[in-house]
């Protein structure tokens, strides 16, 4: 890891923690540039630390949805991967049980609401399973932002360098000056140190000094750091850091400003092509030149991925970039054009060969041109139906609901699909109170529109997970209303499947016997029969 300094006392508690068995989560925490992923990279790629079989980092930045993550996490580690989505929180525990793996889950925040609170079912059952029950394997997260978790678990709280390490890093970066003295302004912030070295060796790669920072316009740096209106926990993150990417987006050329702002609108890592679509007029070759200046201004980091170079944001830069950007409409919509232009057609076999379309949603939503995104999702929705991704369905349609459920735009028929594809997604995962919730509130809207087809199925779906919850009598009133105005709309079939349903609910249950007391008489029986042959 090029320039590392430091953290000696942070690496010693996680070694420590990491051979604890009585800790399966440790969470590194701390603001935006401060080191998290950085010190967590640097324990996964250290192989003498803890002795694990094997690493996986998971970068959920972007919100990864939970399915994913687990899919990628068994099958890198060589486990089964469950038909069910509601079999994946189980799975993964059990393989993170069986062996001594370490799993890195980065950039935890983009999963939370506010306040700490879970925006999936899925990750927080995950980890609160994890943490009560444990295992061979160690979890580690990092994170700007603590979840709401049981206690079993292990906190870092990452502040900046010590000065001695920040004199070391600014030394490794060829700066001079009083070293010691800007590390203490700073509290030895780590991205800030990098992009004021980043900055002084480009401008003045003869003599990179301190001394010059007023002459990039960063002269009243110490007189804001030190004033006690912004002394504070976030001082560095909400004014330093500004004012030192301020500095350097302004030495920017007008193509290098154009990359970064277009570039933002994207989801993850991007490729010179993807880039060149929303910088139109440049040539690939001149873009991928420019992506990896920009590398080399730390505005951005390059990964090779199959070869090719892929370019991606850190966090905090990439949330001032979109700031100093505004409104990227225009952007959005040559993303839109360039997924379009490569999204891949039927037949499709992996999640992957969709991913094109997600996108398209993604910015079709940022552009809040909410129809738009649900004819994109629209399009593969029998494919994510028929290949279980129900935590998929339940993200997507979930985003759209809540925009729709606002202005209640009742007549809007992708407002009451969205309703009814949340409530069979839900019905699917087993979630039957959710599904009954988003039935109804589907049902009350096709009453009041007088959507006589729509009120049926509504009542239909209703009964179904009525059932579930052993709500029988619920059911039976739901599938008679259902089967009532299937008969006046003349939909034979339909009243059949009522009729069906009814008469399901109406039969006298069968006695069941557990498995537990059959085996249980089997085992009376064998004694009596040994019993009867020694007569």
């Amino acid at each position: 890891m090029a320039n590392w300094q430091g953290r000696t006392a942070e690496i010693a508690n996680l070694k420590q923690w990491l051979n604890n068995p009585n800790i399966p989560l440790i969470g590194i925490e701390g603001i935006g540039g401060i080191g998290k992923s950085m010190l967590s990279a640097y324990i996964y790629e250290n192989e003498t630390i803890a002795g694990f079989r094997k690493r996986f980092w998971a970068d959920v930045s972007s919100g990864a949805i939970f399915t994913d993550v687990a899919t990628q996490v068994l099958q890198d580690f060589g486990f089964r991967v469950p038909e069910q989505e509601t079999q994946l929180v189980q799975a993964l525990v059990k393989c993170l049980q069986s062996d001594e793996f370490l799993l890195i889950i980065d950039n935890l925040e983009s999963l939370l609401k506010t306040n700490g609170i879970w925006g999936s079912q899925f990750y927080e059952d995950f980890f609160k399973t994890w943490v009560e029950c444990g295992g061979k394997s160690k979890v580690i997260v990092t994170t700007r932002e603590r979840p709401e978790l049981p206690k079993r678990f292990q906190w870092l709280p990452l502040s900046g360098l010590k000065i001695a390490d920040g004199v070391a890093l600014l030394t490794a970066l060829r700066i001079q000056g009083n070293l010691e003295e800007f590390v203490k302004l700073v509290d030895g912030y780590p991205l800030l140190l990098q992009f004021v070295a980043d900055l002084l060796i480009e401008e003045y790669p003869q003599d990179p000094n301190l001394k010059r920072l007023e002459n990039l316009g960063l002269g009243n740096l110490q007189q804001l750091l030190t004033d006690k209106k912004v002394v504070g926990q976030h001082r560095l993150e909400n004014v330093g850091m500004v004012l030192v990417l301020d500095a350097s987006f302004e030495r920017l050329n007008e193509l290098q400003k154009s990359l970064l702002q277009n570039i933002s609108v994207y989801r993850g890592v991007v490729n010179a092509k993807a880039a060149m679509a929303v910088c139109l007029g440049s040539s690939e070759a001149e873009i991928e030149r420019e992506l990896r200046n920009l590398v080399k201004r730390s505005f951005l980091s390059e990964k090779l991925i199959d070869d090719g170079r892929w370019f991606e944001f850190q966090p905090v830069v990439l949330e001032y970039v979109r700031y100093k950007a505004g409104d990227q409409r225009s952007a959005h919509q040559q993303a839109i054009n360039y997924y379009q232009s490569i999204a891949k057609q039927q037949p499709w076999q992996t999640k992957d060969d969709i991913q094109e379309y997600l996108e398209i949603f993604y910015h079709f939503y940022q552009l809040a041109d909410y129809d738009s995104a649900f004819e994109a999702i629209r399009h593969c929705d029998d494919f994510l139906t028929l290949r279980g991704y129900y935590a998929n369905q339940v993200e997507l349609y979930g985003q759209l609901v809540s925009k729709w459920s606002k202005t209640n735009d009742k007549e809007n028929w992708h407002y009451t699909a969205s309703l009814i594809s949340l409530g069979n997604a839900y019905y699917s995962l087993g979630q039957y109170e959710r599904a009954i919730a988003f039935y109804q509130k589907s049902l009350d809207i096709f009453k009041e529109i007088g959507d006589i087809r729509g009120e049926a199925n509504a009542w239909f779906n209703l009964g179904l997970s009525l059932e579930k919850v052993d709500r029988e009598q619920d059911a039976l009133g739901a599938y008679r209303n259902a089967r009532e105005l299937y008969q006046t709309m003349g939909l034979d079939t339909d009243v059949q499947n009522c009729n069906n349903a009814i008469e399901g609910l109406s039969q006298p249950k069968k006695p069941v016997v557990s498995q537990r007391g059959f085996w249980g008489w089997l085992r009376r029986f064998w004694r009596w029969l040994r019993g009867w042959f020694r007569r």
